[in-house]
């Protein structure tokens, strides 16, 4: 269920999330082949989940299928992409790429950063450790970084995975246990507590002002554009030991307009800051430039 397609008359990119509800049903109305989807430019439908997302898909009998993604994945990447917008940056979902060694990849959020291009990836399923090494490695050759949300259930399983990699490394038990991998980020992505809305990124600011942080994905993807997260020194509460780890700056991480929900975004109660973040890119796009 992509959320990016190509207007295939004019090789024009289209965003279905940012695409007003109006728009989205004039373009439902457009012959099958007028979007396109994919590196073999597949003809795509136009949809719309229960939830309230608007996604492209395969047309049946057109050119397979697409991959499936949950819902709970794809509103991740919007959150993501529309606060690094808030912020000023330049960043796009579902983006192709290829490795020198001819490898494609395609990152679920791609932002140009002043370090350069960054990729954040949205893991909620289990993946298996060769994956995250071999997936890193494929970004790192082609001059991208990239971070890794992991479902929070989800990293104890990789915590296991990288002492015995540490150690093959050289480390000891005792500092595999503990560091963290500098080429590869990994952060806890937990469901809401409490009155929060939506999931959350936990991170470990550098002030040491509390133990822990829960980001909403907004904050967190203005921040890790803006270079908040770096690698650090994460200390035990009595201050006896530190070890190397990824820690959260929030004097790089700039505030963003906070969005309820993503769903205000699509449904009746519609709130204009949600619009304002994404909605020039297919208010620029629409009824001028498809169809013709």
């Amino acid at each position: 269920m992509p959320l990016i397609a190509t207007v295939a008359a004019t090789d024009l990119e289209v965003e279905s999330f940012t695409a007003p509800p109006d728009v989205w049903a004039q373009w439902r109305k457009l012959p099958i082949g007028t979007f396109v989807i994919g590196r073999h430019r597949t003809p795509a439908v136009l949809k719309r989940s229960g939830r309230g997302l608007q996604f492209f898909a395969a047309a049946p009998g057109l050119g397979g299928a697409t991959a499936p993604e949950s819902i709970e994945h794809q509103i991740a990447k919007i959150k993501l992409v529309l606060g690094m917008r808030a912020a000023g940056h330049d960043a796009k979902v579902e983006q192709p790429g290829v490795a020198p060694s001819g490898e494609q990849w395609q990152a679920d959020v791609l932002v140009q950063t002043t370090r350069g291009p960054l990729a954040v990836e949205v893991q909620l399923a289990q993946q298996h450790w060769d994956d995250y090494r071999s997936r890193t490695a494929r970004y790192r050759a082609g001059g991208v970084s990239v971070v890794w949300l992991v479902r929070g259930t989800h990293l104890k399983a990789l915590g296991n995975s990288r002492i015995p990699f540490l150690m093959t490394h050289g480390w000891s038990i005792d500092e595999a246990m503990n560091r963290a991998l500098e080429d590869m980020p990994c952060m806890a992505m937990d469901g809401p507590v409490g009155d929060e809305e939506g999931p959350r990124v936990v991170v470990f600011p550098t002030d040491r002002s509390k133990p822990f942080l829960r980001l909403s994905l907004e904050s967190f993807g203005a921040g890790v554009a803006a270079g908040a997260l770096n690698m650090g020194e994460f200390m035990y509460s009595n201050g006896t030991r530190s070890w190397p780890a990824w820690m959260w700056d929030s004097t790089k991480a700039p505030g963003v307009p906070m969005t309820p929900w993503l769903l205000m975004r699509w449904g009746p109660h519609a709130a204009s800051t949600s619009r304002n973040i994404g909605e020039r890119h297919a208010n620029e796009k629409s009824q001028h430039h498809i169809g013709r």
